[in-house]
């Protein structure tokens, strides 16, 4: 039985796939294409969705080790796995991503109702406990695959 609400857990067992449906068929070059000139391709927003199941499970634990952690904002720019996430074949970053989600659930799931009451600071929009950090997750992804769907059915100039 989920102890998250139930709209929370189904987005969080289920969007990530919508990734692998948009991306898996086209070809590499499609998804690194500049469609809005100085924003990431869609290639750059599928890596900053993957390096997110590592910066959040960080973020889950110290809510777990920690009374009240205050979290840095996330700059990407300083974020070496970004830099190596962008530079890999799609199908190697929808493996990477599959897997961080498949382990991302397996913990959430594993921790008890008081676990999941416990909370950390957002820089930007405050105290949560880890369902809600689960909610500010899944809509943060949601975001990006729109950008993502976006990016790849618009037709080139």
């Amino acid at each position: 039985m989920p102890r998250l609400p139930f709209s929370v857990d189904t987005r969080f067992r289920t969007q990530h796939l919508s990734l692998a449906e948009m991306t898996a068929d086209l070809p590499q070059e499609h998804l690194q294409r500049e469609v809005r000139p100085g924003k990431w391709t869609a290639l750059e927003n599928a890596a900053h969705l993957a390096v997110f199941h590592p910066v959040y499970m960080q973020r889950f634990k110290r809510i777990l080790e920690e009374d009240e952690p205050v979290f840095e904002r996330y700059v990407w720019e300083n974020d070496p796995l970004f830099a190596q996430y962008k530079n890999v074949r799609n199908a190697a970053l929808l493996d990477v991503y599959r897997k961080d989600r498949e382990s991302m659930i397996a913990f959430i799931d594993g921790l008890d109702e008081k676990a999941l009451r416990r909370h950390g600071t957002h820089p930007a929009y405050g105290r949560f406990d880890i369902t809600q950090w689960v909610e500010l997750f899944i809509l943060h992804e949601a975001h990006h695959l729109f950008t993502i769907f976006q990016l790849v059915h618009t037709k080139s100039s």
